[in-house]
Formats: C-alpha cells, structure tokens, sequence
C-alpha cells in the first residue's frame, strides 16, 4: 500500500484474533497512541505522533489514524500492534514522495522531463570514448557539413599555404570565388569518387536512392544505417521527448495498447513499466502515439505495465516478459 509523504491518512489494522484459538475475532480491544507502533523504513520502533486511538469497524478489523508526522519518512513503514489476548499485527506501508503519488493515482506525471536535467549535467568525462565517431554520426548531416565549409568566409582562414589562402589569391586572377563555387557544385560526382574523398561521402550520404529525403523509410537502408534508425526508431524517439522516460535496458520493447472491445489503438496514454508487481520500481515511463504504441529500453524478464487515461479503466498491472 502507498502512502504519500508527509499526509494525514486513516488505515485499516487486522483483523485481530484471539492468541489462544488464533481464529476468533477480537472485536472489544482497546488500541490507544502507545499500543501502535511505527518503524520508518528500518528505524527503531516508537508509537505513532497521532494521538487518536484505534476504532472497532467489523469482525476484529479496527481503522487508526496516521498523521502527516507518522508519514514524513520516504521508504518502509511498519505499523505494528501487539495487544494482550490478541495475536501481533502489522501492516507494510511505502511512503513515496507527493509527485510519484499524484502521478500514479491523481493528474500529475513524473518530473522525467528534460527540465529535470540541471545545468552541467551532462559534461565531457559523462561521454564514453568513442561514442560520438564517424560511424556513430548520420550520414546525412555531410552535405550540411559542407555548406558550412562553403559558408565560411575567407578572412579568418588566410594562413600562409591553407586553402583559404589559397582560394583568396585565385580570386585575384580570372575566375571570382562566385565562379569557383559555382564550378564546384556543379561537377558530377561520378569523377570524384576516390574512398575517403569528399565526394565519395557526399555520394554515400545520398543512400540507396541517392536523394535521401525522396526515399521511403527504412526503404533500401541497410539494419543500423541512419537511414534505417530514422525510419524505425523516429517515432520512438520523439515519444520520449517530453515527458517520457523510455528506460537504459538493452532490449528494445514496443508495447500496443488496444480496446479490449473494438481492437482499436488507444493513444495518448500515460504507461510505466516497473520491476516489480507492486509498481513500486519504476524503470520506464511514456505516453502512447496515434497508434497505441510505445517502445521502451528494458532488460530481459519479466515486467509489469501500468496503464491510464482519463475516461478509461485499465486492470493493472499488465504482465509482459521481455526477450
């Protein structure tokens, strides 16, 4: 059971029965402030600030208040009760924070959101050598790499021998910088197609089908080339843009939210995943697209899902197991 931090609750204890017979029900026993006690997530035990005591509802069940002192502690809470004639009982509470409250049971979400990266978070050391390479950059930002050299103006690259400089003495002769522009954007690439030459990437950058923005994703692009991310991975991607969180595991998992009924997608539906049944770890968060779909990162095994929309009753959780 939850409980949300720091809030004035009443909760059922029991039922109590008798110690002898361990089946009859104690229904007349008097459960003051001190006879209830409380462990927050594995401390000493000490008797409950709320000063009310424990009130009989129905065969040995008695409901007692907590207040917002009793439940000021993130974690474990353990209400325990040993009253003389009666056998112990105790109830397990977890005690999560107001925004993972309201956002499993009221209208908040979970602050996963890019606000939630602090400046400077993400620095050099946070960057795995090797993780921003050749083969790791879209082959289609090329052609943007080389307008950028081609934009650049000549003043700051005069340096004795550099191409700047050497681009700035030719424009002296017949041909103006306009021309030799010109006259580089218009050769064919076919007659400069040597491995490793501007052109050879240029050539590559346009994908099978040479115009890579008049080709049908994946289309023709070969498993992991960035053609073949964008068409498979896009949507994905952009689901987890704004407050979503689509998990660190290493298998990717699409999930399909669907009327039971009518077996039509249902989007636009807050859905997390957690580790255990009791939804208490959450590994991944999102909202689904038009076509009911999310995909999270999750490692194998098994998970749960947690659905909701407003106007809409889910049974949760889903069980789902990841390959």
């Amino acid at each position: 059971m939850y409980l949300k931090q720091s809030t004035a609750i009443t909760i059922i204890l029991g039922p109590f029965v008798d110690e002898t017979d361990g089946k009859t029900a104690e229904t007349g026993l008097t459960i003051s402030q001190a006879d209830v006690r409380l462990s927050k997530n594995g401390g000493a035990f000490a008797q409950k600030s709320d000063s009310g005591t424990c009130s009989h509802l129905e065969n040995g069940n008695y409901s007692c208040g907590l207040n917002a002192t009793d439940s000021n502690t993130l974690g474990r809470l353990r209400v325990a009760v040993h009253e003389a004639g009666a056998l112990p009982v105790w109830l397990d509470l977890e005690v999560v924070g107001a925004n993972v409250w309201d956002s499993l049971f009221g209208a908040d979400r979970l602050q996963v959101h890019a606000d939630e990266i602090t400046a400077g978070l993400i620095t050099a050391a946070a960057i795995a050598t090797g993780a921003i390479d050749g083969d790791a950059v879209a082959a289609d930002i090329v052609a943007e790499i080389a307008d950028a050299v081609w934009d650049e103006a000549l003043g700051g690259h005069l340096g004795a021998g550099s191409t700047g400089d050497a681009l700035s003495d030719a424009s002296a002769g017949s041909a103006s910088p306009a021309a030799i522009a010109d006259a580089v954007w218009d050769e064919g690439l076919g007659g400069h197609l040597t491995a490793g030459s501007t052109g050879d990437a240029l050539n590559d950058a346009g994908g099978a089908a040479a115009d890579p923005w008049a080709t049908t994703l994946p289309g023709s692009y070969s498993s992991n080339t960035a053609g073949w991310i964008l068409g498979q991975r896009l949507d994905a991607k952009i689901s987890s843009i704004s407050g979503n969180s689509p998990g660190a595991g290493a298998a990717e998992f699409t999930y399909t939210l669907t009327d039971a009924g009518s077996g039509n997608p249902i989007a636009d539906a807050d859905v997390w995943a957690t580790s255990d049944s009791n939804g208490g770890v959450i590994l991944a968060s999102g909202r689904t697209d038009q076509n009911g779909r999310i995909t999270f990162y999750l490692d194998p095994g098994t998970v749960y899902l947690w659905r909701q929309k407003s106007g809409w009753n889910f049974v949760n959780p889903d069980v789902e197991v990841v390959v």
